[in-house]
């Protein structure tokens, strides 16, 4: 079996309304960090591990890179948050790699989210034979031997999707099913025919957006509204441990796969898990 992990990866500091509001300031370069020291260092048979980033400060597009046509609506750099608008994108460059760090030509932000996620999953599709797909957000820790473990026990199957579930109300919506359940982006599992699929119908797929004056689009019930609503995937639910705070981090969490610290940019919460497992820092 072989398993891809595609981690939610950007350096930038949160600036969501309850991170400002808490006067938070610490970026998500500090949960990448942490990630590539904790559970991401751990060498498990089967599991090869990448980060998705969208534009990036120091990263160059290779010259030559492809230009592939595009329906998609871009909010820039900053995102709504900055009073800025979105526009339309016709063409765009094709997502490209340097070593496990994958790059979309795409702008930073939550409001991008999901294009820059599918552009991960193209890339994916196109340069690496995989079974599965892991896709974590950069706030979860995710332990690889008991999720190797999970899949080696369902064994290889199309159509399988996992994560921790959860209810959308899309009732806003003229053309969508109302009530969207669908599994956490913090972190969820995908078979490779589901991905391969939304790849394929990425301009096509109407993504599911908040009510909301921005129209943000709601990457992972997208995501559930194409593999459940049109592909006829079940979700199969496991076990996510959710931490705010390190009085939380306890030797019951040695046997839990997710751990994720909600809407939480701490770093020391990944190493703690990490050292209640009984494992290293690298």
């Amino acid at each position: 079996m072989k398993i891809v992990v595609l981690t939610l990866a950007n350096d930038e500091i949160c600036i969501c309304s309850r991170c400002q509001r808490d006067g938070r300031t610490r970026a998500y370069s500090e949960m990448i960090t942490a990630i590539r020291k904790t559970w991401a260092a751990e060498e498990v048979e089967g599991i090869k591990k990448y980060y998705i980033y969208g534009h990036r400060e120091g990263v160059e597009f290779p010259k030559d890179s492809v230009i592939i046509n595009s329906k998609e609506r871009y909010w820039p750099d900053g995102g709504a948050g900055d009073g800025g608008k979105p526009h339309d994108v016709e063409q765009k460059r094709k997502a490209f790699a340097i070593d496990d760090c994958i790059y979309s030509d795409t702008p930073e932000g939550r409001e991008n989210l999901y294009y820059k996620t599918v552009d991960g999953f193209e890339w994916l599709i196109e340069n690496e034979d995989f079974d599965y797909l892991i896709r974590p957000s950069a706030g979860s820790y995710i332990d690889l031997r008991l999720f190797k473990r999970y899949l080696d026990n369902i064994g290889i199957k199309d159509n399988f999707y996992a994560g921790s579930i959860g209810q959308y109300n899309n009732s806003h919506s003229k053309d969508q099913a109302h009530n969207i359940k669908y599994a956490s982006g913090s972190g969820f599992i995908a078979s490779r025919n589901l991905i391969e699929d939304l790849v394929k119908n990425r301009n096509v797929i109407k993504p599911v957006r908040s009510k909301y004056a921005s129209a943000t689009i709601a990457d992972d019930v997208t995501f559930a509204n194409h593999f459940v609503h049109t592909l006829g995937a079940d979700i199969t639910p496991f076990q996510k441990v959710q931490l705010t705070s390190l009085n939380q981090v306890s030797a019951g969490l040695r046997d839990v796969m997710h751990c994720y610290f909600t809407h939480t940019i701490n770093p020391d919460l990944m190493y703690a898990v990490h050292k209640v497992k009984g494992l290293s820092n690298k």
